[in-house]
């Protein structure tokens, strides 16, 4: 078992002739000549079970929406190159939206595009793909994608992590291959968005097609944290995190430091080793240090192998108004647990006491997030707060995206 942050290598590697990458536990390809088909012809939504070799094994959920009305000569279906979408769009804003939903999260995972051009002998159409991507808490994932760049170019959506493939020259027979990856990253959910970018000549839109030719990925993710917390009870201090899944798992050590570089291991929990449901867990510190005592998980394979989770502070003191979760953070928003507290008297600054705009999100009546309005850099902050009658409270931050 791992936590999901972790780089995997893959255990088999193969290479598929002029599909462009390798793939190694799972693979699925969608050429007419691949056992796998897109049955019938013109489907809207396709499940594939029983795929790749980890256990369990993964089922792959693919679901077509949007302007299906526009699909034409009965695709999606099967080609040679690839799964065909040809589209015979009417306007620049509508467009078909390609979901994949994976049972459990894929690491490694990697998506082959054919066909990602522009018509420039007639300028009536330019393909565009945006391409988003979600783990299985819902954080958005950032891809890493190959492609020619004589014949497409790349830019960022809004929100920036979606990553937008549009066409600018012409490829005749659609054999250019773009790739997709994800790493080491575990995929939950992943989406396309197929249609006409804004660069067209005169005239209507003409018919425009793009190919998807293989989906592969290296191995599940073999263990889903969903969370690690802590909060102060009287003068003891006391962690709760949970998992999603368990593969191999043996047990979890927990460490605490006071100065965010030297662990001391202070207790072991067993795990439950093999798990496919929800877990909970708890530990009780009895006696925390003086100040703010920082938490972390290390999480023990039954092989002996380790993974550390991310940090938790927590303060014993009663002048505790909120605990910061986890820390380091990813400088994409700031988790706070409190017990009572104004919204309006929390403020978010730099070392050289700058105000840092964010909006709050609140998620439960103990708990929130505070979202900059840009992500923060690597460095040291502090949230603030402030209120009538009371000193004025600061909780260091570290971000480390």
């Amino acid at each position: 078992m791992r936590f999901c942050n972790r780089k995997y290598w893959l255990w088999i590697v193969l290479w598929v002739a002029g599909s462009g990458f390798c793939f190694g536990q799972g693979f699925l390809d969608f050429s007419s000549n691949a056992a796998t088909f897109w049955s019938p012809d013109g489907a809207l939504q396709q499940s594939y079970s029983n795929l790749g070799s980890s256990s369990p094994p993964v089922t792959i959920t693919m679901t077509v929406d949007g302007a299906t009305r526009r699909l034409i000569n009965n695709t999606p279906r099967n080609d040679s190159r690839g799964l065909w979408f040809n589209l015979n769009l009417s306007s620049l804003t509508e467009e078909i939206k390609v979901t994949f939903v994976f049972s459990d999260p894929l690491l490694n995972l990697s998506l082959g595009i054919k066909g990602i051009d522009r018509d420039v002998r007639f300028g009536n159409y330019q393909d565009r793909v945006a391409i988003e991507a979600f783990d299985n808490q819902g954080a958005p994932l950032v891809p890493n994608i190959s492609f020619n760049p004589s014949l497409a170019f790349l830019t960022n959506g809004n929100p920036p992590n979606i990553r937008i493939l549009s066409g600018f020259n012409i490829d005749n027979f659609d054999t250019t291959l773009s790739v997709v990856r994800y790493g080491g990253m575990g995929v939950k959910r992943m989406t396309l968005v197929f249609g006409t970018g804004t660069e067209l000549g005169r005239g209507g839109l003409t018919p425009q097609s793009i190919f998807l030719t293989s989906l592969a990925w290296s191995n599940i993710v073999p263990v889903q944290l969903l969370y690690l917390r802590g909060k102060a009870n009287g003068s003891q201090n006391q962690l709760s995190w949970a998992t999603a899944t368990e593969l191999n798992s043996d047990y979890f050590g927990v460490q605490r430091s006071i100065n965010l570089r030297d662990f001391t291991d202070i207790g072991r929990i067993k795990s439950a080793g093999d798990s496919r449901q929800r877990l909970e867990y708890s530990f009780i510190d009895e006696a925390p240090l003086p100040g703010v005592n920082y938490y972390r998980l290390k999480q023990v394979d039954k092989d002996g192998s380790s993974e550390y989770s991310k940090i938790v502070g927590v303060n014993a003191q009663s002048t505790e108004r909120f605990v910061i979760y986890p820390n380091p953070s990813d400088g994409q928003s700031i988790h706070l647990q409190f017990d009572n507290l104004l919204l309006e008297g929390l403020g978010l600054v730099d070392l050289l006491g700058q105000k840092i705009p964010f909006v709050v999100s609140v998620s439960s009546s103990n708990s929130l997030s505070i979202k900059p309005a840009r992500p923060l850099q690597t460095g040291l902050y502090f949230v603030t707060y402030t209120a009538a009658n009371e000193p004025r409270f600061t909780q260091k931050i570290w971000v480390q995206p």
